[in-house]
């Protein structure tokens, strides 16, 4: 699997399954296979930064109320300082649903920790009714943890953005409370997938990473077969 070089810093930051791999891998999945929210992006805000005019808002405050008119706060935008991500070209969505993801590598993010990431697998179809909020695509989500027994199940909805650019959430929230999920690198003969929850926009040492709370979080590396190959 060959990624280009601003895919680097990003894989610096998942958690790999490690010494979960082999009990994964060697093991026959349960008879429910499990998909967790590999992608569940929820709802995140990003914070202004504000001015020194006495009527810019705080955070975590309500707005104060003045009558002398005043500029609007500057925002600064989220990925400011990180290089634009790319996402793949030429992407075809019917081919990327058409079956079952299995997760082999993840970050983890606080709707999926580390001690879920058993038998993690992503299936996506198309909606024949939309619904109010005219998702296209359903998503559904699993993960066991170590037992095999407990399971964490998903079920989302999802609709096209741009080219390979996807946002997900519950399927009883509106479109513009639904997170990014990327398409970063395809390819269906190959078998691979890696996904990304929106731009990075954290500055590190090593370059920029993605978040760890629900919307704009997230790396995935998908694979179509369970079974790890080292090779790719």
């Amino acid at each position: 699997m060959t990624f280009h070089s601003q895919l680097l810093p990003l894989l610096a930051f998942t958690t790999t399954l490690g010494d979960h791999a082999p009990s994964l891998l060697n093991t026959a999945a349960p008879s429910m296979t499990s998909l967790i929210p590999s992608q569940a992006p929820t709802i995140s805000t990003s914070t202004p930064t504000t001015t020194t005019n006495p009527t810019t808002v705080s955070p975590t405050t309500a707005p104060t109320i003045t009558t002398t008119p005043t500029a609007m706060p500057t925002t600064r935008a989220p990925f400011e300082g990180c290089k634009d991500l790319d996402v793949a070209e030429n992407f075809d969505l019917d081919s990327f649903i058409s079956a079952k993801w299995y997760v082999q590598q993840q970050q983890v993010v606080d709707y999926l920790p580390e001690n879920r990431f058993y038998c993690v697998t992503a299936e996506y179809s198309k909606r024949g009714n939309p619904g109010l909020f005219r998702y296209e695509i359903n998503v559904k989500n699993k993960a066991y943890e170590e037992d095999r027994t407990t399971k964490t199940e998903g079920n989302l909805c999802a609709y096209k953005t741009d080219n390979a650019k996807l946002a997900v959430a519950p399927c009883f929230l509106p479109r513009f409370a639904a997170g990014p999920y990327w398409v970063v690198v395809y390819d269906e003969e190959e078998g691979y997938a890696l996904i990304s929850g929106g731009q990075p926009s954290i500055k590190t040492e090593n370059g920029c990473k993605n978040g760890d709370g629900t919307n704009n979080s997230g790396l995935w590396i998908f694979t179509r077969k369970q079974e790890r190959n080292e090779t790719l």
